[in-house]
């Protein structure tokens, strides 16, 4: 089976993770000079972690749906593989 596909989705999922990851720690103001979090800052950090988790949830569907449609390929594949054997027959 060419992997390709595969490869290359997961190619485009880590670029994807990277530029998302640089523009949200962009998106930072300088943290050198950081005082205590605010009330703000605590809430836009728990809104950022809602969203890496929503869109590690949606990965995994993602991962998840392509496991399925393989396994249904392989399985349609062994059992149409197999009628033609015992036609043979």
């Amino acid at each position: 089976m060419d992997t390709k596909l595969f490869e290359d989705y997961q190619k485009q999922m880590m670029d994807f993770q990277k530029k998302w990851f640089d523009t949200w720690m962009e998106s930072f103001p300088n943290l050198k000079d950081a005082s205590p979090l605010s009330e703000s800052f605590e809430q836009t950090l728990k809104m950022q972690e809602e969203m890496v988790n929503s869109y590690l949830d949606t990965q995994k569907q993602t991962n998840q749906m392509m496991l399925d449609a393989q396994k249904q390929l392989w399985s349609e594949y062994f059992k149409t593989m197999k009628k033609n054997v015992a036609s043979v027959s």
